[in-house]
């Protein structure tokens, strides 16, 4: 059904253009990105699978200058940063556990390496040379495996040209930001690339004592070195640092709690103080062989995060303070959070692949290591500290494109992966600001018996192993030479996890995995003038990891469990049209339908005791309608100078952020609107741009929790994008 209706509408689209060809200007057409998801070389619109490509250019015209603008531009993506995290979801499938033994559904890659723990994401949106969105399970070609898809970020490599450019922006908040970049050749031999970005804003959150919560103060810098000693082999070595010194992120209150009115102003407990460090090395070597490449590619990684933070009010507005709960305007009954995180990891891949002929292969092997040191302290209550905490994953992988026909042409790929995830720690209680243990004088419920030695509640111990064979087959046929159909099965997974306490009754957690059926169509007309792309899929989920606010030792902590069955299906239309030389449409659109078909907890939760039944509930982040749409307009002057005005919106139909589907972690339907104007002078020496964005000042929620501690259906926590923001950006080209 889904291939028939692909079919019919790739025929009628075709119909259309070729019906308006004749209206068309001759000199124009599409741009075309140049991608690496299969492992080698190819455009985006010969690529048979779900994804979407922006060139360094697309994603200045639209306003990209951070990963979680990309929801306003890529179909089917949602993007939010929540306490320093960014979290990614794709088709209704993402990861809301962020604690060190959460792994992300959508893998986040940096010149193809993983990142674990992508709390620098906003940071690395600078002198880029595309982004690749792809949907749906990667896992015969990629890393480490990834259930809903992967957002791969490809920055500018030195090049045998002299360049250099510089940018500065000034916006609301008192935003500074700058950046640069310079590409020097020394010779044939060797060639050196060295960037950088600054960004100083105040905080959109206010309310604290004294200072605003949701701000930036942010340094990174980025040096790639090139080396191609002989005619077959290059050497790619790299590293990068990102320094964000700020008050924090800050939990706004929900329902009961919110005193109403201005979302982005609420009473906090205390300021904030936030130290978070991310930095790496890589080197990538290739060896072109008489057969193929041989590719080596390894990374070490080290993601520092120090956090001082206060609390926001947990009981209903004009209600009397109950014992225990915060009131930050006396200061009565409010925790103090107290966070720290050594997080280094290290990953090495070898591939060997082909990409000439009619048989193009890649295989390869890799091994992925993380270990993690944590402290988290919610004084005076509790505390988790896990000192060891550590995981490795080992998987071989390949994956073969034959070529039948010049217009047929088949795929299969296999991966096995075998994941070892554990730690070793305890959570403790009565601990002092400085983490020193204290009698239990204060604590809401007394001990029953001793209090155990050094403050130890209960030890949090774990040492878990996973296995799992994945595959992908597929078929694409050229219906003409600008359009491509296709289809594809596959299969993605997602290593278990564990929670607090001791084995057996850790809350393990088993993997995820994912059946997954697509259908689509790439298709360009009018000499390359219009494009519109279609794709459709069905989703047969097991066991997917729900993450959830739970209650740990009487205070709030992330609980993730197992729903045993979700069925997620849906359909995505992108498209483009250069209507004259001065005029340019785009846009996309995407319907989704997520459900959770058996999701009973026989434990229970907190909010249904004994046992729990979600079944028939909708996926967190999964809104059923979300369309994109832009327009542009420019104006060329005698001079040879340009003028260009783009407006573009962003709609999503209403959408739950939390598996209970409560009334108050819901986010309503929203529109989101962008207008971006740029003067660009003569030769493109130099442009001034001027920015709007979120014209309309939604406060839109990407994070929100229920109240589980105090049982309260109507009240809880959550976290809001940006209020509007607006500013110019001057940029120069040497």
């Amino acid at each position: 059904m889904f291939t028939r209706s692909i079919l019919a509408a790739s025929a009628a689209v075709q119909v259309l253009m070729l019906a308006t060809a004749a209206h068309a200007q001759s000199n124009m057409e599409i741009e075309e990105v140049v991608v690496t998801a299969q492992r080698r070389e190819e455009t985006a619109q010969s690529t048979p699978l779900a994804i979407t490509a922006l060139s360094a250019d697309q994603l200045e015209k639209q306003g990209v200058r951070t990963v979680t603008d990309l929801t306003t531009v890529v179909p089917g993506v949602q993007i939010g940063s929540v306490g320093g995290s960014v979290e990614i979801a794709v088709r209704g499938i993402g990861s809301t556990n962020n604690t060190e033994v959460g792994d992300p559904a959508v893998a986040f890659n940096v010149d193809g390496v993983y990142m674990a723990r992508p709390r620098s994401a906003a940071g690395l949106f600078f002198d880029l040379d595309r982004t690749e969105v792809l949907r749906g399970p990667q896992g015969t070609l990629y890393g480490r495996n990834a259930t809903a898809g992967s957002l791969n970020v490809i920055t500018k490599k030195p090049t045998s040209e002299y360049e250099a450019n510089a940018q500065l922006e000034l916006g609301n908040y008192s935003l500074i930001r700058a950046s640069g970049a310079v590409n020097l050749p020394f010779s044939d031999k060797v060639a050196v690339r060295a960037a950088f970005q600054t960004a100083k804003r105040d905080g959109y959150t206010s309310n604290a004592p004294s200072n605003d919560y949701n701000d930036e103060d942010a340094v990174a810098l980025r040096l790639h070195v090139l080396l191609k000693p002989t005619e077959n082999f290059s050497l790619l070595l790299s590293g990068d640092y990102f320094r964000n010194d700020y008050v924090g992120s800050a939990s706004a209150p929900l329902g009961q709690y919110a005193a109403g009115g201005d979302p982005y102003t609420f009473p906090i407990s205390r300021d904030g103080a936030s130290n978070q460090q991310n930095y790496g090395l890589s080197a990538q070597a290739n060896l072109d062989l008489s057969f193929g490449v041989l590719t080596y590619l390894g990374a070490i990684r080290n993601d520092l995060v120090h956090t001082l933070a206060g609390s926001g009010r947990n009981y209903r507005v004009g209600a009397p303070r109950p014992p225990s709960s915060c009131d930050p305007v006396l200061g009565l009954g409010c925790n103090t959070i107290y966070f720290d995180s050594d997080e280094q990891q290290e990953s090495h891949e070898l591939r060997l692949g082909n990409a000439e002929g009619r048989f193009k292969w890649v295989g390869g092997l890799y091994y992925f290591k993380e270990t993690n040191n944590v402290y988290a302290n919610i004084f005076p209550l509790v505390a988790f500290i896990q000192p060891n905490t550590y995981s490795d994953s080992k998987a071989v992988f390949a994956q073969g494109t034959y070529s039948f026909t010049d217009q047929l042409r088949a795929t299969a790929g296999l991966r096995y992966t075998r994941d070892h995830k554990g730690r070793t720690g305890g959570t403790y209680v009565a601990l002092n600001s400085n983490g020193g243990c204290q009698m239990p004088g204060g604590m809401e419920r007394p001990f029953f018996g001793a209090p155990p030695p050094g403050c130890l509640l209960y030890g949090n111990v774990a040492d878990f192993t996973w296995e799992s064979t994945d595959y992908k087959l597929g078929m694409e046929f050229d219906l003409t030479p600008t359009s491509l159909l296709f289809v594809s099965t596959s299969t993605g997974y997602k290593a278990g996890g564990y929670g607090d306490g001791l084995p057996p009754l850790n809350n393990k957690y088993e993997p995820e995995r994912l059946t997954a059926y697509e259908v689509g169509a790439k298709n360009r007309f009018m000499e390359n003038r219009a494009q519109l792309n279609l794709s459709a899929f069905y989703y047969d989920y097991q066991d997917f990891q729900v993450t959830g606010t739970g209650v740990v030792a009487g205070q709030p902590s992330a609980v993730t469990v197992n729903a045993a069955k979700a069925t997620l299906y849906g359909a995505e239309l992108e498209g483009t049209l250069l209507i004259t030389e001065n005029d340019r449409i785009d846009g996309s659109a995407a319907y989704l339908h997520a459900e959770y078909k058996d999701f009973a907890l026989l434990g229970g939760d907190s909010f249904s005791p004994g046992f729990a039944d979600y079944s028939g509930l909708t996926l967190a982040k999964s809104p059923e309608w979300t369309f994109n749409l832009g327009y542009q307009h420019s104006w060329s002057f005698t001079n040879d100078g340009r003028l260009t005005v783009r407006v573009q919106t962003h709609y999503e139909s209403s959408k739950n952020l939390d598996y209970h589907n409560f009334d108050v972690t819901e986010q309503d339907a929203y529109t989101k609107t962008d207008l971006i104007v740029t003067y660009d002078a003569p030769g493109g020496v130099w442009s001034l741009m001027a920015y709007g964005r979120n014209l309309e000042d939604e406060a839109v929620l990407v994070q929100g929790s229920p109240d589980a501690q105090n049982v309260n259906r109507v009240a809880g926590s959550g976290a809001y994008a940006p209020p509007r923001l607006y500013g110019v950006q001057l940029s120069a080209r040497f």
